[in-house]
């Protein structure tokens, strides 16, 4: 972690977490080039689950990510169902980018599951994400 990560961790461990997802978003929009630094921000604080949700919901309009980093950030402080259920509101999308969300996500779900019951609801999803591609 180089100073200025230490420096932005600290600024949002200050806010509440209401505050500090509106200052990721603005300040870390999707289209911006450097929107990944907000996956790395994130994951060094807690979250309300409402903020948590907001922050996927909003930052998974970019799947499929082209990396792993972006679900192991997520699946750091969400819980396999919740992070899913954001997922789930991209399908049904393009055989292509199927397979390129599942070859990440579901490594980075494995890594953070709890139980037999995380495991059950990835394998789930992934036959649910093959079987709702577009064309």
């Amino acid at each position: 972690m180089n100073e200025k990560q230490r420096s932005l961790c600290r600024y949002l461990a200050k806010m509440e977490s209401a505050h500090a997802a509106e200052w990721l978003i603005s300040t870390y929009p999707i289209d911006s080039v450097d929107y990944g630094e907000a996956f790395w921000l994130m994951s060094h604080r807690s979250w309300r689950r409402g903020d948590q949700k907001r922050l996927a919901n909003y930052y998974f309009k970019k799947l499929p990510f082209s990396g792993a980093f972006g679900y192991e950030s997520f699946a750091s402080f969400m819980s396999t169902s919740a992070l899913l259920s954001c997922v789930r509101a991209g399908l049904p999308m393009s055989h292509a980018d199927v397979e390129l969300l599942l070859y990440y996500l579901v490594p980075a779900l494995k890594k953070f599951a709890k139980g037999q019951a995380d495991y059950q609801l990835i394998a789930d999803f992934a036959t649910e994400a093959q079987n709702a591609t577009l064309g």
